[in-house]
């Protein structure tokens, strides 16, 4: 017997849209580790433009021995409009001739400067090279630089820390992986494979709570609100 459970952020009794803690219409008893569990229909309107202030905005330069710090503006962009926007800024800050293109077809960002330049930091800098890059002293060359506003959301659970997946950081309370398709003001729909169930361990609970990570595993704080069906098999 499956028994389904509809979880909306907004029926919540504690927390926020995205930490939060819902009443069990009845208490869940599962005893020993014989019960599984699934994700379906998960459902995150994607309100996160491109740059977001504070978050991924900053791009710091080495040329000579000065460090120059590039802020991009916050804002919605597509990937030829990020390129130019970033090339004015490093136009305007930053001596050198500046070149920054994006290629739509391979998903990639190549930065050029006719004088020799290092990467040395900032927020957007470790957004371009936590993926695989190419370097030399005046060009560097990214691959899978997307230009939607999250990537990738992690849904996990403290009711479920002992599941016997392994998200980001180690955490064993990660319940769902969802990579992020929707532009921005769409909403993501997606569910786990159909042949895929996890392993539920003991527990009696009255509530069950719930968050919503970025990769790297911190809770994400302007979603209006998610929802999806947890059921337990």
């Amino acid at each position: 017997m499956v028994q389904q459970l509809f979880i909306d952020s907004r029926d919540r009794i504690s927390g926020t849209t995205t930490n939060f803690a819902i009443q069990l219409p009845t208490t869940l008893v599962i005893e020993g580790n014989s019960r599984k569990c699934r994700i379906d229909s998960l459902r995150i309107p994607m309100v996160f433009p491109t740059i977001v202030t504070g978050t991924n905005d900053t791009l710091k330069v080495l040329t000579g021995a000065t460090t120059y710090t590039i802020v991009i503006p916050q804002g919605n962009y597509d990937g030829p409009s990020l390129a130019t926007t970033l090339g004015a800024f490093l136009f305007a800050a930053v001596p050198g001739n500046w070149t920054v293109i994006y290629d739509t077809t391979n998903i990639a960002m190549s930065i050029g400067c006719t004088n020799n330049f290092t990467i040395v930091g900032g927020t957007y800098a470790a957004q371009l090279m936590i993926h695989p890059y190419q370097q030399a002293p005046n060009t560097y060359s990214f691959t899978f630089v997307s230009v939607l506003g999250l990537d990738i959301a992690y849904l996990s659970s403290g009711r479920f820390a002992n599941v016997d997946t392994v998200g980001p950081n180690g955490a064993h309370d990660t319940l769902m992986c969802a990579v992020i398709t929707a532009p921005f003001g769409g909403v993501i729909d997606v569910s786990m494979p159909y042949d895929v169930w996890i392993d539920v361990p003991a527990m009696t609970a009255q509530q069950l709570d719930f968050q919503l990570r970025d990769r790297s595993y911190n809770v994400l704080s302007i979603v209006p609100n998610i929802s999806f069906v947890l059921s337990i098999a």
